[in-house]
């Protein structure tokens, strides 16, 4: 867990958003995503190739790791990149990873612990 104030702290969110990337067919649908600004569900099925309830399920995994959204229009489900929220995610990522960035709270040593009691 976390120490409250540093970065980590907001670290479920970046495992989240990382294990939805953490397939070869998700890495798939976001690499095709890339390329357009949205796409049928059915268009990305065809392309992964695989069953539709199958890249159901990888889009749910993606769309709650805020990879991608998705809009209906009549019985056609689009989906697109979530540019911003992936931005945000690399941008916590980048911070959490920082050489002689923002400085992660430390826990205390069990050297400042026993020093007191000396």
């Amino acid at each position: 867990m976390a120490l409250p104030g540093s970065i980590a702290a907001g670290a479920h969110d970046l495992s989240v958003h990382f294990e939805g990337l953490a397939n070869p067919t998700r890495l798939m649908i976001v690499e095709r995503l890339a390329t357009t600004p949205e796409l049928r569900v059915s268009e990305l099925a065809v392309y992964c190739q695989v069953s539709q309830p199958l890249l159901s399920w990888h889009l749910r995994i993606l769309r709650k790791a805020q990879v991608i959204t998705t809009r209906r229009e009549g019985r056609e489900v689009f989906c697109s990149l979530d540019r911003e929220a992936i931005a945000e995610h690399q941008s916590q990522f980048t911070r959490l990873i920082a050489f002689g960035g923002e400085q992660l709270a430390e826990p205390p040593t069990t050297n400042s612990i026993t020093e007191g009691s000396s």
